[in-house]
């Protein structure tokens, strides 16, 4: 009885010990029998999961184009030894492994893009996933490929929730809404515009990115006197339209130069109380303070026998009193009431008074911000420093402010100062616009990437002139790349703002060390584009080039086909391995979470032909 017991116990032993080796011998994750398929095989494949449409099919084919080129080179798929790594040599030692495109049609509902993407990852070769133009079809399928283990790249989606879930497999190369409101927000408020009427389509990208853009627009001071929504397929915006067109009215005259010579006001005083911290005497610091007592409770003495440090703390008190809202809002109704006395002709004459003032300001900054600091005289250095003081800012924050100001009077004057901001995909933002034009709505009009499409379409129809001002954030320009090479290769020093039709001018994102690389790599690139498809890489085809050699560079630098360390490797290494190799067009990546991979910064593109 005693063996029985004895050989019942030892054989489930046996068997435990042998199921437990047997489960150990087995991948025990979707990401591991991935990785040892691509280990095995000979063919590693890639998606391309992009809107199907020629406006948009320069992605692909830039694609496509990039893939060949690493095929025929064998670039990206060496894997070296230990040994090679640390010693490494010309002769490394390939694979057979080769790159192999998969073209699918993006879907535009959110069921339909979670079946593809299982389709996707049910190829155990698939090593990654590229394109996404909407933000509908990433955001579903992005867990698919989490839990997969295949890298995903998008090169359109810009919801900020994407890259947003600490995923180690899901990546962009596109800014997200978030940042491009804000860019396009600050661009409006610098022009000096006063209003910015909002329309968005009722879907995930125009509801998040009207979001976004009204909060920064707010945030800048500019207002958002009325907004609209429209669904998708709607094509009849008339009803819209006009109830947009009844709440456009004329700015208050009185309200705006109040508010102007209120910020100068503020900043004069600040200014001032700056300058006497740093350099002015007990005297004119006594009289200084004795004269704001003056004007607050009367004439008072007590501050003749004060030490200097007291005085100091004096000053600090006034300058933290007039840099707050409150002493803002007191100008403001001071000049108010005094605006609202006189005639419309007489509140023009103050507004060209204040526009001197503001230019005197102007070039006095700029005076300085140009003198040679090692062969100044001292007072001009000191006033160097102080200027740099105001309201907390650098001389180039107050220059550009003075500057914005100058504009705002500028619009004020034409009655300029009304722009439309629209968020949507076409057909229907194309049918919004061209109908507002038949509105007699002339207003310039703002918006995303999505805008981009009418440029595209314009292209193949011979009748888009209705279609008036329209600028779109663009992230590549290859007429702006090529602008800048040239004026680098002529010695241009970098500028902070270059203006429109300024060809030798080099934006100061683009002087960076990398970027005479990162050009003549593109341009190489876009000679074969052309040499290919018998036209100039776009705004998606550059987008596609960057995320091709993305995928390409990652593979080499990792030196390995395992998901994790790929994965890793663009996570940890990708942006400043990048720069080094010549991909990144401008000095720095701009992007907000860790998915976020060779993002640069986007640009405002005014549509031309149109």
């Amino acid at each position: 009885m005693k063996w029985r017991l004895f050989y019942a116990v030892l054989i489930g032993y046996l068997v435990f010990v042998a199921y437990r080796f047997y489960l150990e011998s087995q991948p025990i994750s979707a990401i591991e029998i991935r990785q040892n398929h691509l280990a095995q095989s000979e063919q590693l494949d890639v998606a391309v999961v992009w809107p199907e449409g020629e406006d948009k099919a320069g992605y692909v084919k830039a694609v496509r184009l990039v893939v060949e080129a690493i095929n025929a080179e064998r670039l990206g798929l060496c894997q070296s030894t230990e040994q090679e790594k640390l010693e490494p040599a010309d002769n490394k030692a390939c694979n057979t492994k080769v790159l192999r495109l998969l073209n699918y049609a993006e879907p535009i509902r959110r069921d339909a893009a979670v079946k593809q993407a299982k389709t996707i990852v049910r190829n155990p070769n698939m090593l990654a996933a590229l394109g996404y133009y909407r933000s509908v079809a990433a955001l579903p399928a992005a867990p698919v490929y989490e839990f997969e283990g295949v890298m995903m790249l998008s090169s359109g989606s810009t919801n900020a929730k994407l890259t947003d879930y600490d995923f180690n497999y899901i990546f962009r190369n596109v800014a997200n809404d978030d940042t491009n409101a804000k860019v396009l927000a600050k661009h409006i408020h610098d022009e000096g515009y006063i209003n910015a009427y909002v329309i968005y389509e009722r879907d995930l990208y125009g509801t998040e990115f009207s979001n976004y853009f009204i909060e920064h627009a707010s945030a800048l001071g500019l207002r958002v006197p009325a907004q609209a929504f429209f669904e998708e397929n709607h094509t009849n915006f008339g009803p819209l339209l006009s109830s947009l067109r009844s709440k456009i009215s004329p700015i208050n005259l009185t309200d705006e130069i109040a508010l102007l010579q209120a910020k100068l006001q503020q900043a004069e005083r600040m200014l001032e109380i700056a300058r006497l911290s740093s350099s002015g005497d007990d005297a004119s610091i006594i009289e200084f303070l004795a004269a704001e007592q003056k004007l607050k409770n009367g004439e008072n003495k007590f501050f003749d026998s004060m030490p200097r440090t007291k005085l100091q703390q004096y000053l600090q008190t006034d300058l933290k009193q007039s840099s707050s809202t409150a002493y803002l809002e007191s100008l403001f109704l001071k000049n108010q009431k005094e605006l609202i006395l006189l005639e419309k002709t007489e509140q023009y004459v103050e507004l060209d008074q204040l526009n001197a003032e503001l230019q005197m300001w102007i070039e006095k900054i700029k005076s300085i911000k140009d003198e040679d600091n090692s062969s100044v005289s001292a007072r001009l250095i000191n006033e160097l420093h102080v200027t740099r003081k105001v309201i907390d800012l650098d001389a180039d924050e107050v220059l550009l402010k003075f500057e914005q100001m100058q504009k705002r009077i500028s619009k004020i004057k034409s009655g300029e100062v009304d722009v439309i901001f629209i968020a949507g995909f076409m057909p229907e933002v194309g049918v919004a616009i061209a109908q507002a034009r038949d509105l007699d709505i002339k207003l310039p009009i703002f918006g995303g990437h999505p805008l981009i499409d009418i440029e595209d379409q314009c292209k193949t129809t011979a009748d888009c002139a209705d279609y008036g001002d329209i600028y779109a954030l663009v992230t590549h320009d290859v007429n702006q790349y090529r602008r800048a090479y040239d004026a680098m290769k002529q010695g241009a020093e970098p500028q902070d703002v270059c203006f429109e039709g300024e060809e030798n001018c080099l934006p100061a994102r683009y002087a960076c060390p990398n970027f005479e690389t990162a050009y003549i790599k593109f341009r190489e690139f876009a000679e074969s584009y052309q040499q290919a498809y018998g036209t100039e890489p776009d705004n998606w085809a550059i987008q596609g080039y960057l995320a091709a050699n993305i995928i390409q560079e990652t593979l080499k630098i990792a030196y390995s086909l395992e998901p994790e360390v790929l994965a890793d490797t663009l996570l940890y290494r990708a942006n400043s391995e990048f720069a080094d190799k010549g991909l990144m067009f401008s000095c720095h990546s701009h992007g907000i979470t860790k998915g976020d991979i060779l993002v640069e910064e986007m640009k405002i593109h005014k549509l031309e032909d149109l």
